[in-house]
């Protein structure tokens, strides 16, 4: 029967000088670091490259279309005085700051409760500094206009 070999599993397979005589460089921690950031960064770039869906602010998708943009919400959508505008529903992201693309300009507004408690309104002014808003899926809107269900229902902006 043959005899069985013990193996000493307190020592390394091979100290550093050994590893270096048998042709396995050292690796700095730096060298080992920077490759980390340079394949993170080109995933990153490649990721930014590919990614061209909607832009999300507040209850709004923006989507970019061949020489415009479309607009969609899942609040609700009014028209008054020639101005669209959006509230959005209860739980939404309510950005306070005014979102701006291409010819499209997205201006916040806080109403204040007028009974003095209760919550503030928020609405979403939308405006195209001289290019024509027009509302596709629903009869052309008069003044007072609200569509309650905007499920189809977009605005196209032509820049």
């Amino acid at each position: 029967m043959p005899k069985a070999r013990r193996l000493n599993l307190s020592t390394p397979a091979a100290a550093p000088k050994e590893r270096e005589k048998r042709g396995m460089p050292k690796i700095s921690p730096i060298v080992i670091a920077a490759l980390i950031v340079i394949v993170v960064a080109i995933t990153g770039i490649g990721f930014a490259a590919t990614s061209g869906g909607p832009t999300s602010y507040a209850c709004l998708s923006i989507a970019h279309q061949s020489g415009g943009l479309q607009i969609t919400t899942s609040g609700l959508l009014h028209y008054l005085k020639g101005q669209y505008y959006v509230s959005c529903t209860e739980g939404s992201s309510l950005p306070g700051s005014t979102y701006t693309t291409s010819c499209l300009t997205i201006t916040p507004q806080i109403i204040p409760a007028t009974i003095g408690v209760g919550a503030s309104t928020d609405y979403y002014y939308i405006s195209a500094a001289g290019h024509p808003i027009t509302l596709v899926g629903a009869p052309a809107p008069t003044n007072g206009t609200e569509i309650v269900t905007p499920a189809g229902i977009s605005l196209t902006v032509s820049c």
